[in-house]
């Protein structure tokens, strides 16, 4: 390779991602070495209580990191019986991918923890995810997978488990109130959808997020004494998004997806229902949401919460950021002819809004969903890829 200074940017991205490969891989033959040693009982034969105090001496790790790396080993490496027979190992997929250099240290730990609460016919499925993802995504993806292959909650015959109770702490101190509070998914998401946009940063604001929802709640707090009897909020109930099938609403088995991401077990659901107006949003043979197209820039409610309710979130691939962190954007330009309705729409958090204005990504629909294509220096195809964590 050229010297350093004298690359471009693709090349030097090549470039590191041929080291990165090479460094995964050299990982995946440090954990085996590590495998090895346990199997074959080393720390007893050298007088060592265990391997994290070899490690400790010869390596100079800290334990933390040895037992990370002990239990990776355990998790990635063959094993023998006493009788020399040879059983594979717990997590065959995420070995062999490691092995290739595809997964870091990081995936693997995630992987690790999600495989041990999914079938082993997941795996295949996890990797192929982690493959293409980052750690925080794949963490993402799992907790998702999970909920789906038990969406339909414990049986009806089973007794409902005990209601969680709020708690709130006040105290006065030095002239101050402080404040925390344990609340349930529902509550909480009421809260968010209140503080949320009173929250949002000004022009120029030079406070942090933190104080900005401060601020917020305070903000809340006046409108409440203000409101008196009235509703908050225009006299209107705080409005939350809940997706959820009508068999199981009818049922009460299961649970619904709030838009922040969160399930919500289904008499909660039921409670809502009682005090809230239902907003039905049609959908088609293939659970596509009928267009709702409007002629101006502006996305009002209804057509949001068509949005909401197809892409549940920042639709970009692997994004985790629920809907209350996203805008909507033309995939086709408003300024450029584009139009405003749900097939030329997508919402984004604002880190993939801006990298849909100033990279090479491509949008598309596809069925009625939003694809994407990488950039050639990402993936030469240019497959292109969903957000599989926000599927409906």
């Amino acid at each position: 390779m050229t010297a350093l200074g004298l690359a471009s940017p693709l090349e030097l991205l090549d470039e590191l991602k041929r080291k990165v490969r090479a460094l995964q891989r050299l990982q995946f033959q440090v954990v085996e070495i590590i495998g090895a040693l346990d199997q074959q009982g080393a720390a007893e034969t050298l007088g060592y209580k265990d391997l994290i105090e070899v490690f400790k001496h010869t390596l100079r790790w800290d334990p933390k990191v040895s037992r990370r790396r002990i239990k990776q080993a355990q998790a990635l490496c063959p094993t023998v019986t006493p009788t020399g027979s040879r059983i594979d190992p717990a997590l065959p997929d995420v070995a062999a991918a490691m092995a290739e250099g595809e997964l870091s240290e990081d995936h693997v730990e995630v992987l690790a923890e999600a495989m041990a609460a999914l079938p082993a016919v997941a795996e295949a499925h996890v990797v192929e995810y982690a493959r293409q993802h980052e750690p925080r995504s794949a963490k993402a993806f799992c907790k998702e997978l999970a909920y789906r292959l038990d969406q339909d909650g414990p049986e009806p015959k089973d007794q409902e488990p005990a209601p969680s109770k709020n708690v709130v702490r006040r105290q006065w101190r030095g002239g101050r109130y402080l404040l925390s509070a344990d609340l349930d998914a529902e509550t909480g998401a009421k809260l968010d959808a209140l503080i949320d946009p009173l929250a949002k940063p000004e022009p120029n604001d030079p406070r942090f997020a933190p104080e900005r929802e401060g601020d917020a709640l305070c903000e809340v707090i006046d409108l409440a004494l203000r409101a008196g009897g009235n509703r908050i909020h225009g006299g209107e109930r705080v409005q939350l998004t809940v997706t959820v099938d009508y068999d199981k609403l009818r049922t009460a088995i299961g649970t619904a997806l709030l838009d922040n991401g969160e399930h919500l077990p289904m008499n909660q659901v039921r409670k809502i229902a009682c005090d809230a107006g239902i907003i039905p949003t049609l959908l088609g043979s293939n659970s596509q949401i009928y267009d709702v197209g409007r002629k101006t820039r502006a996305i009002n409610a209804g057509l949001r919460r068509v949005l909401v309710a197809r892409d549940k979130g920042c639709a970009f691939p692997g994004c985790t950021r629920p809907p209350k962190h996203c805008e909507a954007h033309h995939i086709k330009f408003w300024s450029e002819g584009g139009k405003t309705n749900a097939d030329n729409l997508v919402l984004l958090c604002r880190r993939h809004h801006d990298l849909a204005h100033h990279s090479d990504w491509q949008i598309q629909m596809a069925n009625g969903r939003p694809t994407f294509s990488p950039p050639t220096f990402i993936d030469p195809t240019r497959r292109p890829r969903t957000n599989t964590i926000h599927v409906a």
